[in-house]
């Protein structure tokens, strides 16, 4: 599919203009240099032409460890690319690591132009000059932040393409505490090296895409930034990173919550959970790194953790082990199973809700209660009676629980909305 990727070194604006051209705020901006680590993707559509749209970290050489990581990522990126973005930064003029990225990404496929970036008061030729010896396939002057020039980039970027269908999937996010095992359960779905992993925890900041296709069914897979408390959140990214992922639990079609399988269920696992059901969103619990666990110590551990969770009983919980590949396709398989049960229609459920209405009213019903009618799209159930009044929360979880004994709603939250005829 038609691919741009944006690359340069920190701090020149990439994350900006990856935002612009897809009028949201996808990947986070601050004025502290390498916010974005990871390759962080998203989709535009512009004249029935779609675009993928790569945002890069700062790609830099030195010889520490991190950098690699994110030179490691700007290479899978510039594979990817059918027309490559240098970024450089106007204000600044031009640097030696520009020089240095621009050496690095002539070896690559794809057209390539050179974008001066932070030019607020328009085109200037003695800018345009300085950059001249990073010599590319066309050039612009923009301000990623104010807008101008970049109308003239993206018509330059769309006049490459040729019109096509945005392939849409489920989306499916994959949140949990810090240091859980998001990332290399993602690298182990996609099979390569998808998020940059290190053993401290936090290391990705900002929520990735991937896309992928499984038995037949198209995915967009969302990595997050580990969801602390809001006490132990100490800076402005960080916060940032908290937002992000909390919007991926109300933009996921479902959610994988993961929980380290090796220590106990904390407050701050049931927080995130109920995050999740709050917003409605269907999910499923998955133990990482299971395979610490010693084998015959398993059903144990399994019994441990369905007592601890039965809380939300009705949430399916997998072992997965991202280095075994234990339970990997089973957690994808139910994902769907789950979402597939989202537009099931069920005929029997006010029946259901009669019965067990009939076998204990409401203790506040000072008449006979009649269901007049019933309604159901996805886990959203609403109710039509003559004593509306009557239903408390109490009585509520009382049907939520009789409901799902007969029918299952297996990962899927319910939510029953009460209303007089």
């Amino acid at each position: 599919m038609n691919t741009v990727a944006i690359v340069g070194r920190p701090n020149v604006g990439k994350s900006a203009l990856f935002n612009r051209l897809l009028r949201e705020r996808r990947s986070i901006v601050d004025r502290e240099p390498g916010v974005t680590r990871d390759r962080v993707y998203g989709v535009m559509e512009r004249n029935e032409i779609p675009v993928i749209l790569i945002d890069t970290g700062g790609l830099h050489f030195a010889q520490d460890a991190l950098s690699g990581e994110i030179r490691r990522q700007v290479d899978f990126a510039l594979e990817e690319a059918d027309i490559i973005l240098l970024m450089v930064d106007g204000k600044e003029g031009l640097c030696p690591l520009d020089k240095e990225v621009a050496d690095y990404i002539r070896r690559t496929k794809g057209s390539k132009a050179l974008i001066i970036n932070k030019m607020d008061k328009g085109s200037d030729w003695k800018v345009a000059s300085e950059f001249a010896e990073v010599i590319l396939d066309k050039t612009f002057q923009i301000s990623s932040i104010h807008g101008h020039g970049v109308e003239e980039l993206l018509n330059w970027i769309l006049s490459n393409f040729e019109e096509g269908e945005v392939i849409e999937g489920s989306m499916i996010g994959v949140i949990g505490k810090p240091n859980t095992g998001k990332s290399t359960f993602v690298n182990a779905v996609m099979g390569y090296e998808r998020s940059i992993i290190k053993e401290e925890p936090g290391t990705t900041r900002d929520s990735i895409n991937s896309y992928l296709e499984f038995k037949g069914q198209n995915i967009v897979l969302v990595d997050t930034a580990g969801l602390k408390r809001r006490s132990k959140i100490k800076d402005s990214l960080e916060y940032y990173s908290f937002l992000r992922a909390v919007r991926t639990i109300e933009e996921s079609d479902i959610v994988l919550i993961l929980i380290e399988s090796t220590e106990k269920v904390t407050r701050q696992d049931k927080r995130i959970i109920n995050w999740a059901k709050d917003r409605e969103t269907p999910m499923l619990i998955l133990l990482s790194k299971f395979d610490l666990v010693p084998s015959d110590e398993e059903k144990k551990f399994m019994n441990f953790y369905r007592k601890a969770l039965s809380f939300m009983h009705w949430i399916p919980v997998i072992p997965i082990s991202s280095t075994t590949l234990r339970g990997i396709d089973d957690s994808l398989s139910l994902a769907l199973e789950i979402l597939d049960g989202l537009d099931r229609e069920y005929p029997e459920l006010k029946e259901v809700i009669k019965e067990a209405c009939s076998y204990r009213p409401p203790p506040n019903a000072r008449r006979e209660l009649k269901i007049h009618s019933v309604k159901q799209n996805g886990g959203r159930i609403w109710i039509r009676t003559n004593l509306p009044e009557s239903f408390d929360k109490e009585y509520e979880r009382y049907l939520e629980n009789r409901i799902r004994e007969k029918l299952g709603f297996k990962g899927i939250p319910l939510s029953i909305r009460v209303k007089k005829r």
